[in-house]
């Protein structure tokens, strides 16, 4: 699987260029209030979703296979006061194959996360998340809009995505991107290359990962849901 080497590289990179991408909070949020908890996130991350959660007062279980990732939602945790603290817990598993002693009233598989498994992978994932639900529990799954996907370009150019700086060591970042489309396994690959260049001049540090989304249209991810015994509800 991709998911382990390619965040235990960019754990860093990814709270960075991740910081403004807020939109999808507040629904997570009132998905929550509304279930009223326990919730639980497969494939939390540094806790850019988790935290919010344990904000609003809902407890929250976290679970990724990226210790980096982990440890910076660790390291974020420690900011927060006693009370948000005590509601999160954070768990380092693989999604396809989780077993903890808990159900949880809402579970989260946000910002297209299934997305890194193949659909033999997914549907371990989804079976995995059902035995994790509770009677009336409810699973909610984001996901990249399948049609713009499979018109991804297929000319493999270098695509300069954002510029920024690192906060931490004034390093000047370019954040390059190329993909790779393939219409049969409808999987796109991305090749993410990150140059970054000292303040004051000097040797550039390149990092280099790459990463396989696959994607899925609607008819095959209900086939998936209804295989691993979850009934469509919206």
């Amino acid at each position: 699987m991709t998911t382990v080497p390619l965040y235990q590289k960019i754990a860093h990179y990814y709270d960075l260029t991740h910081a403004a991408l807020q939109v999808d909070i507040p629904f997570a949020r009132a998905l929550g209030v509304e279930a009223g908890g326990p919730v639980l996130e497969l494939g939390c991350g540094s806790g850019r979703l988790l935290l919010p959660l344990a904000r609003a007062g809902l407890p929250v279980t976290g679970v990724d296979n990226a210790p980096a990732m982990l440890q910076r939602a660790r390291q974020k945790l420690a900011a927060e006061s006693p009370a948000v603290r005590e509601r999160v817990t954070l768990v380092e598993a693989d999604m396809t194959s989780f077993d903890l002693p808990q159900r949880f009233a809402l579970i989260l598989l946000s910002y297209n996360t299934l997305m890194h498994l193949p659909p033999a992978q997914m549907k371990l994932a989804l079976r995995a998340a059902g035995r994790h639900l509770l009677p009336a529990g409810r699973l909610f799954i984001d996901l990249a809009n399948p049609l713009d996907l499979a018109h991804t370009p297929t000319d493999q150019l270098l695509t300069l995505e954002r510029v920024f700086t690192d906060p931490e060591t004034g390093d000047l970042v370019l954040q390059c991107a190329s993909n790779l489309l393939d219409l049969e396994q409808q999987k796109l690959q991305v090749t993410w290359i990150y140059d970054a260049a000292p303040p004051a001049g000097g040797t550039v540090q390149r990092l280099v990962t790459q990463v396989d989304f696959y994607y899925l249209y609607p008819h095959e991810i209900e086939l998936l849901l209804t295989e691993a015994g979850l009934r469509l509800a919206a």
